[in-house]
């Protein structure tokens, strides 16, 4: 029974005690018609919602930040007996919207009524829609059925994704990555760096002189016109980031990533996608499975980024594009074994990224921040600060201004030798 049912029921109850108390027909009566009728109207809700059945459907079961779904909701009363009014619900996660009510007057024997609404996407992470909650009630309100329908329905909701402009990343496809093979032979057409031997490199390419230098074996990395594989890092450590919400440093770099994932994806790369708390070198997977798993990403609880840039650097090749968290503490990044593990495992990879995500608002991190792409940036990386509200296409597109610039310089420097012959 309703609250109302409840209270008819008690009046009618106290109409027959008294009717029959002072000898009132009129008042014996309508305590007993009243009572008669919460009693129908229990009978009507039960029978009437006994096969109502719901039945959900999404345009799109994946959504960006800001991004909307149509869902229509069916119902449909497979029962004889017509359904009297219905109080519809279908349940969301908070971060997917006001949970839709709506209000059904009855639904004839066979019937079917659709109910559509919308699904927005405001925080990443993957939720569940449902189950449908319906209540049926008699014309009168007094007494209702709940019903729940358990079908539910998972979305993914994926991090906010900015447009990178093409023209910018154009000038990272030289040397920017490989095949998904490691070519033992590959040769390109200049060259353009030294690095340390990786197990596989071809042993023709061996430095001698700064390898005697070094004390390390060093090989001759050669400039490819065209490259396709790039691995992502996302620092997720916990304690390196700084807030709460999608304003934190954390929903920035996941968010930086999923762009740079993108616009690398659109451009022809094969991609992987490594993390503080992956366990091993990361394979490489389709563009959409690493964004289902951009979404779903939670702090990492790892202390130190080393151990994972261990295993990066022996499976190095392509492009490394990491996306960090200046290194909680006080030590000095010169000496910081994180920043030599950084170096260690960039030196294997032919194109070298890093987006440092600050927050402006914290003068000690973002200067850290600052620092970690200076010293990146003399290692040979092109390095800048990413702030938390920043544009991440301005960053990228100075990035590959860098980037056009020191080949302008090594074209000049390779005619001025020549002149000089």
């Amino acid at each position: 029974m309703t609250p109302r049912g409840v209270g008819i029921l008690a009046g009618a109850i106290l109409g027959v005690a008294v009717g029959r108390l002072l000898g009132v027909a009129e008042l014996y009566v309508a305590g007993a018609a009243a009572g008669v009728l919460v009693v129908a109207a229990l009978i009507a809700a039960r029978s009437a919602s006994a096969n109502v059945v719901a039945r959900r459907s999404l345009s799109s079961k994946r959504l960006l930040v800001g991004g909307s779904a149509s869902v229509a909701l069916e119902l449909r009363n497979a029962s004889r007996l017509p359904a009297t009014l219905l109080l519809v619900e279908d349940r969301r996660h908070p971060s997917l919207g006001t949970a839709p009510r709506y209000v059904v007057p009855g639904l004839r024997p066979g019937q079917t009524q659709t109910l559509p609404y919308l699904l927005t996407g405001t925080v990443r992470g993957r939720y569940a829609v449902g189950p449908v909650t319906i209540r049926v009630r008699d014309p009168f309100g007094l007494a209702e059925r709940l019903r729940r329908d358990t079908a539910t329905d998972d979305v993914l909701v994926y991090p906010p994704i900015e447009a990178l402009p093409r023209a910018a990343g154009s000038g990272m496809d030289r040397g920017a990555g490989s095949s998904n093979r490691r070519r033992l032979y590959a040769e390109g057409d200049e060259f353009y760096t030294m690095r340390e031997y990786v197990q596989g490199d071809d042993l023709r390419q061996v430095h001698w002189p700064s390898t005697a230098h070094r004390q390390k074996l060093m090989v001759r990395q050669q400039e490819l016109a065209w490259q396709t594989q790039a691995t992502l890092l996302c620092d997720t450590r916990a304690v390196a980031h700084r807030g709460m919400g999608p304003d934190s440093t954390l929903e920035r770099a996941i968010g930086a990533t999923a762009s740079v994932l993108w616009h690398l994806a659109d451009q022809g790369y094969s991609l992987r996608l490594a993390t503080d708390e992956s366990a091993q070198a990361p394979p490489v997977e389709p563009w959409g499975r690493l964004l289902d798993r951009l979404a779903e990403l939670r702090p990492g609880r790892a202390s130190m980024l080393a151990p994972a840039l261990e295993r990066l650097r022996g499976s190095g090749e392509g492009l490394l594009v990491a996306v960090l968290a200046p290194p909680p503490g006080e030590e000095d990044l010169g000496a910081s074994a994180e920043v030599r593990a950084l170096l260690r495992a960039g030196r294997a990879y032919t194109g070298r990224i890093a987006l440092v995500v600050v927050d402006r608002g914290r003068r000690l991190t973002f200067a850290r921040g600052l620092a970690l792409a200076r010293v990146l940036s003399v290692s040979g990386w092109r390095a800048a600060p990413l702030g938390v509200d920043e544009p991440l296409a301005d960053v990228w597109r100075a990035l590959a201004a860098r980037r056009s610039a020191a080949s302008a310089r090594r074209a000049a420097a390779s005619s001025g030798r020549g002149g000089a012959g």
